[in-house]
């Protein structure tokens, strides 16, 4: 084991894209192509901070299916330390199969997720030990409510949390005066603060009401407007490094592993403001990539970049 490293608790998904022509036919068999990448929001982290030199445990389940054997092997070439991960047999691997239209734009998908209920407070108490020796726990809100709860209230070391999407934030609820750090979107945010995000103004006084339920950091993503960083002593707005997009996949899960990296690497010595930044510089490597993990993400490059960013 690692003398200093960070921990995800999170999700491993085989994430499945269909992508057809631009003469899409609905209820017809389309040309195109079908690609299968490893995904998760847990998984994801884990591999951006894998990238930017952070022994990374991602704890999470997978099955003995061939799915699983591809996320196992694709965990070990991209640095991801699975230890501390569990083989569910006879279980499907988390799957995510989604089909877009001929713009690009996705028409449905179907996610068969149910592996991750066996992240239990029982799977999670087994490894205790091992995450209240890492720098920070990641945690993203696929997993059980209780399981986050009994997180919550037994973890040493210091709460991340990436909500995932509106549907899951919920799963905070209970548990947001034992979150170190908090990185919601703005549609996340409004949903938790009851205050509806329009300009800068809004978004200040949700990342407020958040701190003031006892979160000590909040990132709130609002997208081409920038992140809103907000501790109980300041509110600072950081806007995007303005790059040429490819795809914003996979962007958010970039900046929570950049904040992590941020306090991992600098500790206290990186301010709110420089994290906001550090956050966005990493985030605009990403936006220039197809892939939801770039590899072109290092600690080296985030910091040139956002060198580079301030002097413009």
């Amino acid at each position: 084991m690692e003398d200093k490293y960070v921990v995800v608790v999170g999700g491993l998904n085989m994430d499945i894209a269909g992508m057809p022509g631009k003469d899409f036919i609905e209820r017809d068999s389309n040309p195109g192509e079908v690609n299968l990448s490893v995904g998760g929001v847990g998984q994801n982290i884990a591999h951006n901070l894998a990238n930017l030199g952070v022994p990374t445990y991602l704890m999470t389940v997978y099955g003995d299916d061939q799915y699983g054997a591809i996320l196992h092997q694709e965990c070990e070439t991209n640095k991801i330390n699975l230890d501390y991960a569990a083989e569910i047999k006879g279980a499907n691997s988390s799957t995510y199969l989604y089909v877009t239209d001929g713009s690009g734009d996705m028409l449905a998908a179907i996610n068969d997720m149910s592996i991750v209920n066996n992240i239990t407070p029982d799977f999670l108490k087994e490894r205790l030990a091992v995450i209240n020796q890492a720098t920070l726990c990641i945690v993203d809100a696929n997993i059980p409510q209780e399981s986050i709860e009994w997180l919550a209230d037994h973890l040493k070391v210091p709460m991340y949390v990436d909500p995932v999407s509106v549907a899951k934030a919920r799963r905070f609820e209970n548990a947001l005066n034992k979150i170190d750090t908090f990185k919601p979107n703005e549609m996340e945010a409004e949903l938790l603060t009851g205050i509806k995000i329009s300009d800068e103004s809004s978004a200040k006084i949700a990342a407020e009401c958040l701190v003031n339920q006892g979160i000590r950091h909040v990132f709130i993503s609002l997208g081409a407007h920038g992140i809103l960083c907000a501790d109980e002593s300041q509110t600072v707005l950081v806007p995007i490094i303005k790059v040429p997009i490819i795809s914003c996949n996979g962007a958010g899960d970039c900046s929570m592993a950049t904040i992590a990296w941020a306090y991992y690497h600098f500790g206290k010595k990186a301010s709110l403001k420089e994290i906001g930044q550090y956050a966005q510089a990493a985030s605009s490597i990403t936006v220039g990539s197809a892939s939801a993990v770039s590899s072109h993400l290092t600690a080296q490059n985030v910091i040139d970049r956002c060198r580079q960013a301030v002097k413009n």
